[in-house]
């Protein structure tokens, strides 16, 4: 209840003069609930989740770098494992898996007992108890063998004079074979160069090499010529290789 200070007459609630007088009338103070403070809370300290710092990133790209490495490693293992890293089998192996070569076509002298064996996929021309030519893709080769106590230099100089002049023309030195060999015995043998006439009169440039060597009293000439390639054949005999897996393969016989 409020009373006019005045004239004491009641006054209604919020009224701003009396009623009975009209004195002014000071409003009511207004009650106020006093403000609760709160403690503050203190500060998190920063740990770098929110940001991402330069040493960071230089570390997870190092990372991944290592797991990339890792990865190739286990990865290249594990495919030489599938594939299989180990030295040929030699004996007592299993079936392979891969299409066998032909095997070579063999020759036997009747008379010295020595063996030839040869790419099957060349014909032979010739053959008796001492001697076979064959007709190679590219050219010819020819094994001779007879019972000869002759120095090598003079029989392979037979063996060049032996070629008919009028198909074999031009004939020169071309260079000597270091290592020459006939199976398991050394010998000596040179590469040629010529002019081949064939049945129509044209002239081919070609390649011959002869190796001969002795073993038991037995001499054994090898000829084998091709059409010269200089290109692409150090020596210019495009079969060289597999004229020298005759010479390597080359079996020697009783004598």
């Amino acid at each position: 209840m409020r009373f006019c200070g005045n004239c004491g007459a009641q006054i209604p609630p919020g009224a701003p003069f009396c009623g009975r007088c009209g004195a002014p009338q000071a409003p009511l103070p207004v009650a106020t609930m006093p403000a609760y403070a709160y403690p503050s809370a203190p500060g998190r300290p920063r740990t770098g989740s929110g940001r991402i710092s330069s040493s960071q990133i230089m570390v997870a790209a190092g990372l991944l770098i290592i797991l990339s490495v890792v990865t190739v490693a286990v990865s290249s293992f594990a495919v030489s494992q599938v594939l299989g890293t180990h030295k040929p089998c030699t004996s007592n192996c299993g079936a392979r898996i891969v299409t066998p070569l032909p095997a070579p076509a063999s020759y036997k002298s009747s008379a010295y007992g020595f063996e030839v064996e040869y790419n099957p996929n060349w014909t032979v021309r010739n053959q008796d108890a001492q001697s076979v030519t064959l007709a190679t893709k590219l050219g010819l080769l020819s094994v001779v063998g007879a019972r000869s106590g002759q120095p090598l230099d003079q029989v392979m100089q037979a063996a060049i004079s032996a070629l008919p002049t009028s198909q074999w023309q031009d004939v020169a030195h071309v260079s000597d074979l270091k290592g020459a060999h006939i199976g398991d015995q050394d010998g000596v043998g040179a590469v040629y160069s010529a002019n081949l006439v064939g049945s129509n009169a044209t002239a081919a440039k070609v390649r011959f090499v002869i190796i001969a060597a002795t073993k038991n009293g037995v001499t054994v000439v090898i000829f084998g010529a091709n059409t010269a390639d200089l290109k692409n054949y150090p020596n210019g005999i495009p079969e060289g290789e597999q004229f020298d897996a005759l010479c390597q393969q080359f079996q020697w016989g009783f004598g």
